[in-house]
């Protein structure tokens, strides 16, 4: 059968067509597949990387140590009360004793002491004294070496008067000042007739204060280790660590901590369980000489 010219063409052109739709829908099957990848992709990098979260370390790592005392006595003493009472609600859930040291003349110096009064916490006024490195503003009430005598009585009895209730006096900052023994037996001598004893935070390796105090008669305290240099709680917890190791080898310990939503939860996950393990926490005036 011999087809006619023109049904040949018909034929061939149909043939092309056929061949260029197939070529078309090959290149648009890969294409559609190339953006599918690509969205894909896409959609991968809008997904936010998981945060990496701070192990928290548990108060269960508590290594085990040589404990030379049994039933060793810890004080711990938090400065810096009075700026607000952010914090008080959650220090009083603590139900150890920790001694507040509060700084004079505060927005909320008075109430924060007449509060931890009434709940049998002992308090102590955190007396701002002159550093060697002033790098900002003195704290008002602060007592420097360059003053006169009634000078410093004058700022020391007004201090005083801001926080009611005080047992003792600690120094807020003073690296220059506790240097200074005629400037710390003036303060001694205000502190002997009202029976307070003066707490050392050691600021200074050439501190005076265990010599004026003795000379005036007054009671003494130091501290022994500092617990939130650092505020990550990780970090505190690790020197609360050191605190326990300290207390079970000397048999007392004092330490200064601040203050701050970290360090209270830190002393709250920590203490119940030394006190378990048989350190007794007591207030500041227990551990005085």
């Amino acid at each position: 059968m011999i087809m006619r010219p023109k049904t040949l063409i018909v034929i061939i052109l149909s043939l092309l067509i056929l061949a260029m739709s197939l070529f078309y829908l090959s290149n648009l099957r890969r294409r559609v597949s190339e953006l599918e990848r690509r969205y894909v992709s896409l959609e991968e990098e809008k997904k936010p990387s998981p945060r990496k979260k701070v192990p928290v370390l548990p108060v269960a790592a508590a290594p085990v140590i040589t404990k030379r005392y049994s039933s060793p006595k810890v004080a711990i003493v938090m400065d810096d009360f009075g700026y607000n009472m952010n914090n008080l609600d959650t220090f009083f859930d603590i139900k150890e004793p920790v001694t507040l040291s509060i700084l004079p003349n505060q927005p909320y110096s008075q109430r924060i002491a007449e509060l931890a009064a009434a709940r049998g916490y002992e308090v102590i006024l955190h007396l701002p004294m002159e550093p060697h490195k002033k790098d900002g503003t003195e704290e008002r009430g602060t007592i420097n070496s360059a003053m006169s005598e009634e000078g410093v009585r004058a700022i020391l009895v007004a201090d005083m008067k801001s926080v009611p209730g005080l047992k003792g006096v600690s120094n807020h900052m003073g690296s220059k000042a506790t240097e200074e023994m005629g400037l710390m037996s003036v303060i001694m001598k205000e502190l002997k007739p009202r029976d307070l004893y003066f707490f050392d935070s050691l600021t200074s390796t050439r501190s005076v204060c265990r010599q004026a105090a003795a000379a005036a008669g007054v009671k003494y305290a130091r501290r022994d280790i500092f617990l939130d240099n650092d505020n990550n709680i990780n970090a505190i917890k690790r020197e609360m660590m050191k605190l326990r190791k300290l207390a079970f080898k000397n048999g007392a310990v004092i330490a200064i901590c601040h203050d701050r939503p970290n360090t209270i939860k830190a002393l709250a996950e920590t203490m119940p369980q030394f006190a378990s393990e048989g350190i007794t926490f007591v207030r500041l005036s227990e551990m005085e000489k």
